[in-house]
């Protein structure tokens, strides 16, 4: 071996790399400089023949080097990467190890690395992504359970509001004495001011409240329901593998998936109703979530298996803020917003049990009329 040769080996090796040569039998023979930690991990590698003993390394190295005899097969400038895995040597420590098999000018390699700061590093990044993104989840759950709030606010209290100010002025009608008219009047005037109040708060928010009760033949209130399902799905997904949850989505695309409805509202359904299912659902359990294309209209199916909700229950499930179906009263808040935005834009929402055990959160969308 050139003295060039033998200096770059030693780079190598002080970079955490090990380079095996293929010979013509298939063995393959350590070039250059042997590291401690190559010489503690297998022990097999004698300073004899320096040849990387298959018997004595791990299952994982072994089933890689079945990929890499079809890299060397292909003899060109592919590569295959076996990806980070872990060994262990005798003394029980652990050593980072990436491997990869190239061919370099008719020569077939293996190349290990040590990964060793670079690893940890890159797994603390990951780790903290991961982290960032489920906070972040929580954060975008949280501004929704206000936002869902100030919608059902604006729905049921104006409503029931509207309901009390009749009853007043009809009982203003009749032949009432002083008394009777002066606590009318003081009613009347109260439920006037709580109807002030609310009109401020939804003044405050009307862009909001525009979006869920807008016009469906605005632009933005036309929705592709395949990418506003998958970007559902994507945001879920942090929620489902925190608490082991299997997440599987529709096989299929829908061929015309245009709805009347604005996409940040359909999405909100969809993670609505995943976060439903999700509470509702064991650990290490699954979540299915189907699509169905009707002759005018879509229907979407998502099921799981927790409990089942008795029948009763269901019938009123999106009605009310009905307690006994919902996990928590946010739950039952989000199912009340979900209920609101599908029947604004003309659909149908429900709930039943299946079968097999568990329930089936369901909603209806009728196609949108123009087809892009």
């Amino acid at each position: 071996m050139s003295t060039a040769e033998s200096r770059a080996h030693s780079i190598l090796a002080e970079l955490g790399y090990v380079l095996f040569a293929r010979e013509q039998s298939g063995e393959l023979r350590l070039s250059g400089k042997k590291p401690t930690w190559l010489d503690a991990l297998w022990p097999g590698l004698g300073a004899d023949d320096r040849h990387l003993r298959i018997d004595g390394v791990s299952p994982f190295l072994k089933n890689f080097l079945i990929d890499a005899e079809k890299c060397w097969k292909k003899d060109g400038n592919q590569t295959v990467s076996s990806g980070p895995w872990v060994e262990q040597d005798p003394r029980g420590k652990e050593l980072q190890l990436e491997a990869t098999a190239m061919t370099i000018e008719g020569q077939a390699v293996l190349l290990i690395q040590r990964l060793g700061e670079a690893f940890e590093a890159k797994t603390s990044v990951l780790q903290r992504a991961r982290e960032t993104v489920i906070a972040h989840q929580r954060l975008n759950s949280e501004i929704q359970k206000k936002q869902i709030l100030l919608h059902c606010v604006a729905d049921e209290m104006s409503n029931a509001l509207a309901n009390i100010i009749t009853s007043l002025r009809l009982l203003e009608l009749e032949d009432n004495g002083p008394r009777t008219k002066m606590l009318l009047g003081l009613a009347t005037r109260a439920t006037h001011q709580q109807q002030a109040l609310i009109q401020r708060v939804v003044s405050v928010f009307e862009d909001e409240l525009r979006s869920v009760w807008g016009s469906p033949n605005l632009e933005t209130n036309r929705a592709d329901a395949n990418v506003v399902l998958q970007r559902a799905l994507e945001a879920a997904r942090p929620l489902f593998s925190e608490k082991n949850v299997g997440l599987e989505g529709p096989t299929m695309a829908l061929t015309t998936g245009l709805v009347p409805i604005d996409p940040a509202q359909l999405e909100r359904v969809f993670v609505n109703l995943l976060e439903i299912a999700l509470d509702r659902t064991a650990p290490d359990g699954a979540i299915l979530v189907r699509t169905e294309e009707e002759t005018e209209s879509i229907l979407w199916r998502i099921e799981d298996r927790g409990p089942a909700i008795p029948p009763d229950v269901c019938a009123n499930l999106f009605l009310k803020w009905d307690p006994r179906g919902a996990t928590s009263p946010e739950a039952a808040l989000r199912l009340h917003f979900c209920r609101i935005v599908v029947e604004n834009c003309g659909g149908e929402i429900g709930c039943t049990p299946l079968p097999t055990g568990g329930n089936c959160f369901w909603f209806r969308l009728t196609r949108d009329s123009a087809r892009r």
